[in-house]
């Protein structure tokens, strides 16, 4: 089974807090299975994800934001296996992980969104972050900041 992981620079929660206020670095993880087989368990998957956030979180003041849309219907079992990851690998340790459920209108439907923030719990910024964070759904209702 291969796997494709990427980190982007993440704009979302910026645009959830007002011009004046500083964030620091959020990037947003893309985790997308690349070859077409059916999955079959493989517990590296699992440690070899570990290792990469691991890595990430080196620097204290970055922020990760996990986002799982259900154009497929599979949101949710993407996001519960990625918590399963979180959980099972000690990241709780110095890691903290929030969940946040989205729902918002778009003109034809209402989407949902599956969304995680992780951040290492010697963040400085933790509060802002969470604000952030929390403020999404607002926002995407067309709520200002």
């Amino acid at each position: 089974m291969e796997y494709r992981v990427a980190f982007y620079e993440d704009f979302t929660l910026a645009s959830c807090v007002g011009n004046d206020i500083e964030l620091g670095n959020v990037y947003q993880i893309t985790i997308d299975k690349i070859s077409s087989r059916p999955e079959q368990f493989d517990v590296l998957i699992s440690k070899t994800i570990k290792n990469i956030i691991t890595a990430f979180f080196e620097n204290i003041h970055d922020a990760l934001i996990y986002i799982c849309d259900d154009n497929d219907k599979k949101a949710f079992q993407r996001f519960s296996v990625f918590d399963r990851w979180y959980k099972k690998r000690s990241m709780t340790n110095y890691i903290t992980k929030l969940d946040n459920i989205i729902e918002f209108d778009s003109d034809t439907e209402t989407i949902k969104l599956y969304t995680s923030l992780m951040f290492h719990k010697e963040n400085t910024n933790f509060k802002t972050i969470t604000e952030a964070f929390n403020n999404i759904s607002n926002v995407l209702n067309g709520e200002k900041p």
